[in-house]
């Protein structure tokens, strides 16, 4: 059939194992496993969405970077995920041990990631030199997280066993996500704020996140990984050239590789934009809290409704229409330029409130089409290599990430944005920049929606064998 490939690669002479097909259905994840696997995104959203929503505002509005520059250091660290995600993958499917491949990097990388975390926002210097300390301190705790998403990443598709249950493994990933953005976004600003702004705020709201973090990680490992067990036999694992001739074969797998990569780049421009909404555009810093409320709660409340919906059209018309609501909610940003001060907050908790509805399908429909994939192909082959696919997958999404951000930083930049460095100092910004603020989004979300549209023409959906 299309996207089949003629012959699979060749698995390592080591392997004598078949091939790790789907889990029995008495061996599958319970609901309150799938719950703990889930926790682990309260730890992965406040570590995505942290950075995303304040990060660059941290830099140009706190430490007094240049937006040029701070665009740079935004981006580069993340784009050592291209390398070290992969990398993490690859060694954690060759792992043996007695806890299984995935829970001694998860432990680890659990425990390292939060503490490099901390440091992100600990910079003891400002201008120039600060931006060093950020972006030094962003690729550790890059490497670091990797070490746990990673194998993490993986469960679904090597422990779900069929489609319903990685949907459903995704699914608890989705909504605790929305635990994870709701406490960024929500609680995050506010920590920053009641422990008196400046670098002590930032600071302080560093620790409390971190042991937030640290408790999920902590549920996720002990709990949600137990499936994830030592092999009664040898399992070979794919290697650089397996993966490389696995992407080039399985068209499903390239293209819900893209589809992940679009979806990123649409939330992440959401997320990057909101502190500048709020401050620059609506007029109140705290107004950034309220406006995060209104993207999860619609989030957490139509994820049940997004998995019907895909159970009964399929994953791919879903998603079409996901991210046609991520789209109508981001263009409804842009008339926050024209409308008087006092309606903006309404205006931008409306249109918050639709880009909820659609993050939603954007969030959760694009894993559970690539835990299917993965599931698919290594049943195919025979090698674990759930493990590597999902590190490039995640290198893709933290790429696009990194990359949306860096695009709508210089933008900021073209548009004659005016950085500082008090949180005390009001700066008056040109017309153009108030502009840029919000069309920005809507322009990038609507690009990024028709170039998934697009994708998905090409999506095909293929069952493990059985």
């Amino acid at each position: 059939m299309p996207g089949q490939p003629a012959a699979a690669p060749a698995p390592p002479s080591r392997s004598t194992a078949g091939p790790p097909g789907p889990v029995a259905a008495d061996a599958a994840p319970s609901a309150l496993e799938q719950a703990a696997f889930g926790t682990g995104s309260i730890a992965t959203g406040i570590f995505v969405t942290v950075p995303g929503l304040l990060l660059l505002y941290y830099l140009t509005d706190t430490l007094g970077v240049a937006a040029g520059l701070a665009g740079v250091v935004v981006v580069v660290p993340r784009l050592l995920d291209i390398v070290t995600n992969p990398l993490v993958g690859r060694l954690s499917d060759r792992t043996r041990s007695r806890w299984g491949p995935r829970r001694p990097w998860m432990a680890v990388g659990g425990l390292l990631f939060p503490a490099a975390f901390t440091l992100l926002f600990w910079a003891p210097v400002t201008g120039d030199a600060a931006a060093l300390w950020v972006g030094v301190t962003f690729a550790l705790a890059g490497f670091c997280f990797a070490a746990y998403i990673v194998p993490w990443s993986s469960l679904p598709a090597e422990t779900g066993g069929t489609s319903r249950v990685r949907t459903a493994m995704t699914s608890w990933r989705t909504a605790f996500v929305a635990v994870g953005i709701l406490l960024s976004g929500g609680l995050a600003p506010v920590l920053v704020e009641a422990f008196g702004d400046g670098v002590g705020g930032y600071r302080a709201m560093a620790v409390c996140m971190t042991a937030l973090m640290t408790v999920a990680v902590a549920v996720s490992v002990c709990f949600g990984a137990r499936r994830s067990t030592a092999d009664s036999e040898v399992v070979g694992s794919a290697g650089r050239r397996e993966l490389v001739a696995l992407l080039r074969s399985s068209r499903p797998l390239r293209t819900t590789l893209l589809l992940i990569m679009v979806c990123e780049t649409a939330a992440a421009v959401g997320l990057t934009a909101a502190p500048y909404i709020a401050d620059h555009v609506v007029g109140s810093e705290a107004a950034v809290a309220v406006l995060f409320v209104s993207l999860v709660t619609p989030l957490m409340a139509t994820m049940p409704w997004w998995t019907r919906r895909a159970a009964r059209k399929g994953k791919a018309a879903a998603l079409r229409l996901a991210g046609a609501a991520f789209a109508v909610g981001g263009l409804g940003l842009v008339p926050l330029y024209f409308v008087p001060e006092g309606v903006r907050l309404p205006v931008a908790v409306a249109a918050m409130v639709v880009m909820g509805v659609g993050f939603a399908g954007t969030s959760m429909l694009p894993q559970a089409m690539l835990a299917d994939a993965v599931a698919h192909e290594s049943a195919r082959s025979g090698l674990r290599q759930a493990g590597v696919v999902t590190g490039t997958a995640n290198a893709a999404e933290t790429m696009a990430s990194s990359l949306a951000a860096g695009v709508y930083a210089a933008l900021l930049g073209l548009s004659g944005f005016v950085p500082s460095d008090s949180e005390d100092e009001v700066v008056a910004q040109p017309d153009a920049a108030l502009f840029t603020i919000v069309g920005a989004v809507g322009a990038m979300a609507a690009v990024a929606v028709l170039l998934l549209w697009i994708t998905l023409r090409r999506y095909e959906h293929e069952e493990p064998p059985r």
